[in-house]
Order: C-alpha cells, then structure tokens, then sequence
C-alpha cells in the first residue's frame, strides 16, 4: 500500500500531458478518480429489448399439427399409432443421448438409441394378451430382447477406443433411456392396442395433459406470483399449477360425459388429479435432466415447443397412470 501511494504521488509531479504515465499509474494503484464522472457524464444506455413471445409460433403449431395427430389416432389403426410412437420415442432417445452425452458422436446417440427401444418393442409385441404374436414363449422372447438390449450397450462401448468414463457415460445414458424413453412410450402405443376404446382415453390423456400445460401458462402469466420450483423451472409458479390442475379437472369431467358416461364422477376426478400431479412431476423432471446437463431444450424439431421430449413429457410420465385406470375400469 505504501509503495502505491508513493507511486502515486510522484505522477502527480508530471505535468498533464504525461498522460500515458499517468494511466499506468492508475492501473499500479488501482484507483481511477474520473470514472465516476465518466459514469455520470455518459448517457444512460437504453436496456435491451425484451424478447418477444413465441406464444403465435407454438399456436401456429399446435393448428398445424394437432389436426394430423388427431387425424392419425381417429382414421389410423392399432399398427400406424404403434409406427408412429416407434418414430417419436426414437427421435426422443435421441435427445435423451444427446442431454445425456453430448460430446458424442450423432451416430453413437443413434445407436445407443436403437439398442434403448428393444425391450419395449418386444414388449408391445408379445406382452398381453392383445399382443399379436402372444404365446408361451413371450415371456423368455421379452427376457431375451432385454437382455440383448444390455449386452449390446455394453458390447458396444468395450469395443470402440475412448476414455472410460465417457464409456461409462454412454452405457448408463442408454439404460436410462430403456426406461425413461423406451417403457413410457409404450404405454402410449398400448392404448390403441388394448382397448376397444383407445382413442377416447389417448383423447383424455392429451386433454387433461396439454390442457393444463395451456392452463398452467395462462394462468401463470396473468396472476404468477410465488415460484413452484425456481432451480429446476424459474418461469413456473404455483398459481400457474393450480390453474393446470383445475384445467385438467375439467378436461376429466368433459370426458366422462362425451366418452365415458358409465364411469363414476369422482373416479374421473381422481384419474385426473393423480395424472395432473404426474405431469406437472413429468414436467419438472425433464427440467431436472436438462439443467443437470446445461440444456435448454431437449431439440428444435418442434417450432416454438423445443424437441419431441419438451412436449411430451409431461404426457409420458403421467401415460402408465392412464393406462393402469382404464385397464382397471375395463376389467371390472
């Protein structure tokens, strides 16, 4: 500090236009008296621009593409839903590597992602007894696509030159993803599958699900105030679940008396509430993964929703809940 001031004091014998000594000085001690008046002096810079809405980009979506979804589980039959959740959840285990590994190469993600789907694959074809090939055999044929799905991911990562925790990396990204991605989707392609009525209740699941999703945002922008998870999702407020919650009640009650007229009130409004709790938990989960792995979005193949796993998972984690009810109610 001394040596500083001494410093200092000497510059201060230079006459003005020792300017470059002067600056150097400040920059030994630290100190820059003008600043301040620099700060004054300079106007106030206008703040930047709020980034606009995307609001008109998901609506556009959503017109564009609800009526081909709702065209496909209408008019499409047990085979082409099944064909198009295989095409969404391989597209979703993508993200899934992609969040989870992403120093990997694209196509060590699609790999990893193809080995994820088997079990379920064979699951929707010999699990059940709506499945098409159901037989004696199809508990060791589910068995056996397991444990190939296991020794493919491990097979497939001893064998390529890497640094073992990156190895390590990818195995366990692609068992979570057999069970993350690969059952949660199934029970969405077993709907269609196993119920006579399966296009009503995929209709309740996407209206309690999407319904509070738009409840939740709606609500949340005009009256959100208390934070419901500020590290995992800081834009979501309780005030916005409540209102997704109250949206999904009432999605319930439409359904029981359009598509389900034998099904007791209180039973739709007790589907409805677990499964708004297990999306909003579904929700929050993905968020979870993504800020463990610095992510935004889990992909961009949506316009103005993100990736196939930004839209659906809220759908995929309450979906198992869904089908257990309906099989329930079916068999009773």
């Amino acid at each position: 500090m001394r040596l500083a001031l001494r410093i200092r004091s000497v510059s201060l014998n230079y006459n003005s236009s020792n300017e470059n000594y002067i600056m150097s000085d400040q920059a030994i001690t630290g100190e820059h008296p003008q600043d301040e008046a620099l700060k004054d002096a300079a106007p106030k810079q206008e703040s930047a621009p709020k980034k606009h809405s995307n609001l008109f980009t998901r609506v556009l979506t959503v017109i564009v593409g609800l009526p081909i979804l709702l065209a496909i589980i209408i008019f499409g039959g047990p085979w082409v839903w099944a064909a198009l959740m295989l095409v969404a959840s391989f597209l979703a285990a993508l993200e899934y590597m992609r969040i989870t590994n992403q120093d990997e190469a694209p196509a060590t993600r699609a790999i990893s992602a193809g080995l994820a789907l088997i079990p379920a694959v064979a699951a929707y074809l010999f699990a059940g007894t709506k499945a098409p090939f159901v037989g004696d055999f199809s508990f060791m044929v589910i068995g056996a696509a397991s444990a190939l799905a296991i020794w493919g991911t491990f097979l497939f990562n001893c064998f390529r030159p890497r640094e073992i925790p990156k190895a390590s990396s990818v195995i366990n990204g692609t068992l979570g993803c057999t069970l993350y991605v690969g059952v949660l989707f199934l029970f969405l392609a077993l709907f269609k599958r196993d119920f006579t009525n399966g296009n009503a209740w995929l209709f309740t699941l996407m209206a309690m699900t999407w319904g509070s999703d738009t409840g939740a945002y709606f609500v949340g922008r005009k009256f959100g105030k208390h934070k419901l998870a500020p590290i995992l999702s800081p834009k979501k407020s309780i005030e916005g679940a409540v209102g997704g919650f109250c949206t999904a009640l009432i999605a319930a009650i439409a359904a029981k008396y359009i598509a389900f007229p034998d099904i007791a009130l209180w039973q739709m409004l007790l589907l409805a509430a677990i499964s708004n709790f297990l999306a909003q938990m579904g929700d929050l989960s993905e968020s979870l993964l993504k800020r463990a792995c610095g992510i935004k979005d889990s992909g961009n193949i949506i316009p103005g929703h993100g990736g196939i796993l930004d839209r659906v998972d809220a759908l995929i984690f309450s979906a198992p809940w869904v089908y257990c009810f309906a099989w329930f109610i079916t068999h009773n």
